[in-house]
């Protein structure tokens, strides 16, 4: 079962939140999809609900 409160977030908000530039944060997510093997965020919100995992507030 999918979580319905999954909010996708862009960069600059994430940035924002963590203090950190866009850039960094892109940075970031290639890693954790590359490591995860994943195409995309879309793939990795999906691996997520899979792993019944529900993103921060």
């Amino acid at each position: 079962m999918a979580y319905a409160r999954t909010a996708g977030r862009a960069n600059r908000e994430i940035a924002e939140r963590l203090c950190i530039t866009p850039r960094t944060v892109g940075t970031h997510i290639e890693h954790i999809l590359a490591k995860l093997d994943l195409p995309n965020r879309a793939a990795a919100a999906a691996r997520a609900a899979a792993w019944r995992t529900e993103p921060a507030r």
